[in-house]
């Protein structure tokens, strides 16, 4: 039997933003893909690195916690891509560096991650509407430089391995209209700063 897989990808630009060179970045830049040619933007408010960034229900582009080089960070901004302005919005309930973040319909949940002192479990989701994050279910096990993956169909997040002072292989599944976590089978092997990605293909 043959199989014809098409994939089609439609992607007009690439954002990035902080990291380190050495110094804490708070640079900005996009790849436009269709000329090959990056540009700079305005720069983010705090520089940043170990931090989250995804683009949200909303359209816009949220940076999220991570480290300054002295202090883990609970700051969160966001890019308007009308605007090209950063603003300030809503702190997370706790600082954390190499933390997870997964956009979906209903918010943008932050996962696990180090608080300079903790490995975390605490979630948190980040109501676009009220301004708020809202501390959801805990994963089972505290970690950070996990993987997590939403469902293609949005209705669940899937937590893959990470560090908690050791890389672990705990996968687990978060339910999102329960509010609940369960533990599924682990991973092969035991992996921290590893990434992960959902292809849903239609045969």
């Amino acid at each position: 039997m043959y199989w014809k897989y098409v994939f089609t990808f439609i992607v007009a630009s690439i954002y990035l933003c902080g990291g380190s060179d050495g110094r804490i970045l708070r640079n900005f830049e996009t790849l436009d893909v269709s000329t090959n040619e990056w540009k700079t933007l305005e720069s983010m408010k705090f520089a940043r690195e170990e931090h989250a960034l995804v683009l949200g229900p909303d359209k816009k582009i949220y940076a999220i916690g991570g480290f300054n080089g002295k202090h883990c960070l609970k700051s969160v901004e966001r890019y308007d891509l009308t605007t090209k302005k950063w603003e300030e919005v809503a702190s997370l309930n706790c600082p954390r560096r190499s933390l997870s973040a997964v956009a979906l319909p209903d918010g943008v949940y932050i996962l696990g991650g180090y608080d300079g002192e903790n490995y975390l479990n605490s979630v948190e989701k980040y109501d676009v509407e009220k301004n708020e994050w809202i501390t959801v279910q805990s994963l089972n096990n505290r970690r950070c430089a996990m993987a997590c993956v939403s469902s293609a169909d949005c209705s669940k997040i899937y937590a893959l391995g990470g560090y908690d002072g050791a890389a672990i292989n705990v996968a687990e599944c978060y339910d999102v209209m329960k509010d609940k976590w369960e533990l599924i089978t682990p991973m092969n092997n035991k992996r921290f700063m590893h990434a992960a990605v959902v292809i849903t293909i239609d045969v």
